[in-house]
C-alpha cells in the first residue's frame, strides 16, 4: 500500500521470478504524478487551506519542516474518507525525517519512474484504488494497470474511497483480496 506498493513494484521488476502474486493498493509508479489532480482533491476534501498546502507541496515542491508539520496536521486527516483507527496510529512507527528526505524537491519520491520496467512483472497483480484518493489519484493506479500485462491484472476502483481503500471500504475490499489470494 502507498509507499510499500512502490517498493513492491521496484522489487518485482528487479526480481520478477520471486513474487507469486502482488497486491497494490493506493500507490503510484511515477513519482508524484497528477500534481494538479492532487491539489484539486485536497482542496475539495479539506477546503482552501488544505488546497493551498497541497499546492505548496506538489506544485511548489516545498518540503521544509514547517510545511511537512502542517501537512501532517492539516492534510493527512483527508487521506481517507473514514475516521482513522486510533489503535493503528498508536502502533505506527513514525520517522518524519524519512518523509522529508523522500519528498524533498530533488528526492527520489519526486523523480522515480517504474513504468518502463512494469512489463517485467510476471505474476498475477491485484490493483485497488480509491476514486477520492488525494495522494495517489485513481489515474495513478490506472496507469499501473495499463503498463502491466493485461492477462495478469485485476484492477478494482472504489467510489467514495480515499488513500485507504481498505479502511474506507473494508467490507468490499477484503473479500476481493481474500479471493485473489486463494485463486
Amino acid at each position: 500500500m502507498s509507499f510499500g506498493g512502490m517498493v513492491a513494484m521496484a522489487y518485482a521488476t528487479r526480481h520478477p521470478e520471486h513474487p507469486a502474486k502482488l497486491i497494490l493498493v493506493s500507490t503510484e509508479a511515477v513519482g508524484t504524478s497528477y500534481r494538479k489532480q492532487r491539489v484539486a482533491l485536497f482542496n475539495r476534501l479539506g477546503g482552501p487551506e488544505v488546497g493551498a498546502l497541497a499546492y505548496q507541496r506538489f506544485i511548489e515542491r516545498k518540503s521544509d519542516a514547517a510545511t511537512m508539520d502542517a501537512w501532517i496536521r492539516l492534510a493527512m486527516p483527508h487521506y481517507t474518507r473514514s475516521k482513522p483507527n486510533p489503535h493503528v496510529a498508536q502502533r505506527a512507527i513514525k520517522h518524519p525525517e524519512v518523509l522529508r528526505w523522500f519528498t524533498r524537491p530533488d528526492g527520489e519520491g519526486q523523480e522515480f519512474n517504474l513504468v518502463p520496467d512494469l512489463p517485467r512483472i510476471c505474476c498475477p497483480i491485484l490493483i485497488l484504488g480509491g476514486e477520492d484518493d488525494p495522494m495517489t489519484p485513481i489515474e495513478s493506479q490506472a496507469d499501473i494497470a495499463a503498463a502491466l500485462p493485461s492477462d495478469l491484472v485485476r484492477f478494482e476502483r472504489f467510489a467514495r474511497c480515499g488513500h485507504g481503500v481498505i479502511a474506507d471500504a473494508e467490507a468490499e475490499a477484503m473479500p476481493i483480496i481474500r479471493q485473489f489470494i486463494v485463486d
